[in-house]
This record gives C-alpha cells, sequence and structure tokens, in this order.
C-alpha cells in the first residue's frame, strides 16, 4: 500500500515537473520568434539617445545661455532662425569652411546670425555694415573702403576680416569669450573693462555691468544659437545643418572664382552684357563695388563665375572705361537730366556711374560723380 502510494507520488511530481519544462522551452521559442521578427532597426532605436555635441566656447549650462535657448527654441523664433539660417546658405558654406581650415572655434558660424541674420546688406543704427557688420572706424586694416569701393559689403571678404579680427582679439585676451565680446564692443573698451575688475573673465564682467548690455548679451546670444544649430536631435528641433551642401561644395559656397584685375574705372553692368551675363549675377559677385563701377586709379580684383576669365578679358577690351570723374554738388532745383546735359553726358552713365536709379530724389548737398565720357 504504502509503495503503491510512493509510486503514485513521483509519478505525479514527474509529470508537473516535465510540464514546467515544456512551458519554460515554450515561452523561450515564442521570445526567439519575437526577436526574429523585430524590424532590424529596432534594438538600435531603443539604445540610440542623442548626445550632446562638445563645445569648443563651454557654458551651455550658463543661466543667461539657458535663457537665450529657451528664446530662439520658442516656436516663433526658432522658426526666424531656421529661416535666416537657410538663407544664408551659401554664406555659411565659405564661412564654415574659412573656420575649420584656420581651426577656430565652430561656433563662430553662428555670429553673422547675431551680427546681421546673415544679410549682406545689413545696416545697423549706428552705420555698421554687411554680414559682419563693421563700422566705417573698425575697418582698417581689414578692409577697403572708399568712395567706390566697400569691402563690409563683401561677404567673402568681410569674413576673412572678421575671422582675422577675431583671432587677432584671441590673440591678444587670450580666451575665445572675451575675444568675442571685443568684436562686439572693441578691444578698447574691454581692455578698459577688464583693468577695472578684480576678475577677467566674460561672466565677471557681465555680471557686475562693466562692459554694455548689448556686449553682455551678444556673447550668451550666440552660445544659445550655435549650441541649437549644432544640437538639432538633442534639442528636437528642426534647423538646417546643411551637412550634405558642405560636403560637395562648390563655387560661390567655396569662394571658388576666377578674376580679372583693372586699373581704370570699368563698369560692371557693362562688363556683363559683353560677357553675356545677366548683370545682376556679376553685382552679386561683386557687392563691394558700389558705384556699380571699378576704382577709376586703383588695382580692382573682379570676381567672375569660375570658367569665365578668358570671356571676360576679350569683353573689356571692347569696352571704354570711364576718365576719372569729377565731382558735383547737388543745388536746390538740379535734376539729373540737367546736370547730365550740363556736363556732356547722359542720365544713364550718370547714375551708373553713382549707383542711383533715375527716378531717386537728389538731396540738396550730395555729391555726384560726373564722368566726361
Amino acid at each position: 500500500m504504502k509503495k503503491s502510494f510512493l509510486l503514485c507520488v513521483f509519478f505525479l511530481f514527474s509529470t508537473n515537473f516535465i510540464f514546467c519544462q515544456e512551458q519554460i522551452l515554450e515561452e523561450q521559442i515564442k521570445e526567439e520568434i519575437i526577436q526574429d521578427n523585430l524590424p532590424e532597426h529596432a534594438e538600435v532605436l531603443q539604445e540610440e539617445i542623442p548626445s550632446h555635441k562638445k563645445f569648443t566656447l563651454g557654458f551651455t549650462d550658463h543661466p543667461e545661455v539657458e535663457r537665450f535657448r529657451k528664446l530662439y527654441s520658442s516656436e516663433k523664433w526658432s522658426k526666424n532662425l531656421a529661416n535666416n539660417l537657410e538663407k544664408g546658405l551659401s554664406y555659411r558654406m565659405y564661412v564654415r569652411h574659412a573656420i575649420q581650415e584656420q581651426n577656430l572655434p565652430p561656433e563662430l558660424e553662428y555670429l553673422p546670425i547675431i551680427e546681421s541674420n546673415y544679410k549682406t546688406w545689413a545696416k545697423s543704427k549706428s552705420g555698421a555694415l554687411g554680414l559682419w557688420q563693421f563700422m566705417e572706424n573698425s575697418v582698417k586694416p581689414f578692409l577697403i573702403l572708399n568712395d567706390y569701393v566697400d569691402e563690409r559689403l563683401d561677404p567673402w571678404k568681410a569674413t576673412d576680416a572678421a575671422l582675422k579680427k577675431l583671432t587677432d582679439n584671441y590673440n591678444y585676451f587670450g580666451d575665445w569669450l572675451l575675444a568675442i565680446a571685443a568684436y562686439n564692443c572693441g578691444a578698447g573698451a574691454l581692455t578698459r573693462a577688464l583693468k577695472k575688475s578684480p576678475e577677467k573673465n566674460f561672466w565677471y564682467l557681465a555680471e557686475n555691468k562693466l562692459i554694455p548690455t548689448q556686449t553682455a548679451e551678444y556673447v550668451p546670444k550666440l552660445i544659445a544659437v550655435a549650441d541649437l544649430a549644432m544640437n538639432t536631435e538633442f534639442y528636437n528641433i528642426d534647423l538646417p545643418t546643411h551637412s550634405e551642401e558642405f560636403e560637395h561644395l562648390h563655387n560661390e559656397k567655396n569662394a571658388v572664382f576666377d578674376y580679372v584685375t583693372v586699373n581704370a574705372a570699368y563698369s560692371i553692368n557693362q562688363l556683363a552684357k559683353a560677357m553675356r551675363l545677366e548683370p545682376e549675377t556679376l553685382k552679386e559677385l561683386n557687392p563691394a563695388f558700389v558705384k556699380g563701377i571699378t576704382h577709376p586709379s586703383l588695382n580692382s580684383s573682379i570676381r567672375l563665375p569660375l570658367g569665365t576669365k578668358q570671356v571676360a578679358l576679350d569683353a573689356l577690351k571692347k569696352i571704354e572705361p570711364y576718365d576719372f570723374p569729377i565731382k558735383y554738388k547737388v543745388e536746390k532745383g538740379d535734376s539729373l537730366w540737367g546736370i547730365s546735359r550740363k556736363h556732356g553726358t547722359t542720365v544713364e552713365a550718370l547714375c551708373e556711374l553713382n549707383g542711383i536709379k533715375e527716378n531717386d530724389i537728389l538731396r540738396i548737398g550730395k555729391i555726384l560723380y560726373i564722368p566726361s565720357k
């Protein structure tokens, strides 16, 4: 009887054990089937979390940077930021290329956003002009500025000049935040502020109001914009990075052009027509010639679409340059027609030489240059 009971117990235990083992095996098979049928990238998606790119300038967690980062990532400001970054594509690529070549902080690519929103024609109330907002008194020795040439309007030359100025600032102050601040308020003003400060760093100067409010906000604005633009995935913000475009730079995006040099007053408009180009094409490549002509007596380098140098040289042989013009001060009652007739020229030539339109209102006292041909 006892033996029979033990046999029954053993049989029941063995059956349960086998059943449990079968269940475990069945669950393992199900799990393997599920894993085999997952999309190939499912496991990667679970593991990949966007990382924050390392910053050369640092201070991405500073409260002032956070304040501006929230501002620029808001719906209204992020849309404006995206539009300005997109519109500045051609010049941004050149700026990025120049920065990489000179081993400068990559965040500097976004400084023109703070300066001009990447607009080459931008002009401030104080008279700063161009992509990098050079003032007249800060042009030398970086750029040329005279009656005929204003290189502040040339995005390529202005970029080279701005990076040179920033590098000079860094070599002098030994700190990138101070170098950038000096670009905004001037090296002299920053030097004076540092002399009054017991601590020689940007944040102390800003927090203790030893520098202008504009400069105190200038640096954190740059860091905030650069942080958002360089870490779009981390912040889940839709800003154009143009990484693919940068890998395939060409023509104006990499400043690859042809050039011809002249030393007389040639009309950019006439040259374009003689080359069978749209005048706007040549004007866009040569925005520094503010009157639409090259300098009457100094060497001028004309920027051309790649592969058109010989066409330009042939065209220049067929064009007569302007003689060195004389100056005329506009008086009450003057008109372009009357002035042109008085000096034996045409309204068209007068407008072209002075960079004005036929229907422009003449301001009394304005200086006009009169072509003798």
